[in-house]
């Protein structure tokens, strides 16, 4: 029995023994790898440190700072393709002008900008700003207009019929939609 207890005190102290070599070459192991990541932390602070250094001197350029004026003008400016846009309110107003009929649409006063349209106009009856047939081919002035992809919320502002003519005169507004897809 003698030899048992001492085969098992001599086995706890082989597994101790192994355990604290174990422990101690974890801790060296974890202390040398600790070290080579602070140095790399310390070596990417230093490239870091640099390139912000680099990044100052070119703030401080003229140049630099007018580039970054017109990125940002070039992020909040959108394209708007009024050539087309134009072109479809020339097509409108040609197609209007070319009905023959014996009521009369008169417009003038054009206002355009980047928000809205509006124009004042003259007609001889206010059918024709809201009277639409397609089976006679007959398009109001409020459907020739609502036609038109680049604009919404059509309305007349106001109409007042002149009492010496018997036309109606009247201001029509509408909203430019400012996408720059519009086609």
């Amino acid at each position: 029995m003698a030899s048992w207890f001492h085969s098992r005190r001599k086995f706890y102290f082989q597994m101790m023994l192994a355990v604290l070599v174990i422990a101690v070459l974890g801790r060296v192991f974890f202390k040398g790898y600790g070290f080579f990541i602070n140095q790399q932390i310390t070596d990417q602070k230093k490239v870091l440190a640099d390139q912000t250094k680099i990044e100052d001197s070119y703030k401080l350029l003229t140049g630099y700072n007018k580039l970054q004026a017109v990125k940002s003008l070039e992020s909040k400016q959108s394209d708007i393709p009024w050539s087309d846009h134009i072109n479809k309110v020339i097509q409108m107003l040609e197609n209007i002008k070319s009905v023959q009929s014996n009521n009369s649409i008169v417009l003038s006063d054009f206002k355009v900008d980047l928000n809205k349209i509006s124009l004042k106009g003259q007609v001889s009856s206010l059918a024709l700003l809201y009277y639409s047939n397609p089976q006679q081919k007959v398009v109001g002035l409020l459907d020739r207009f609502s036609q038109l992809d680049f604009i919404k919320d059509i309305r007349i502002q106001t109409y007042d019929k002149v009492a010496d003519t018997g036309v109606f005169e009247f201001v029509l507004e509408a909203n430019v939609i400012n996408d720059g897809n519009s086609k």
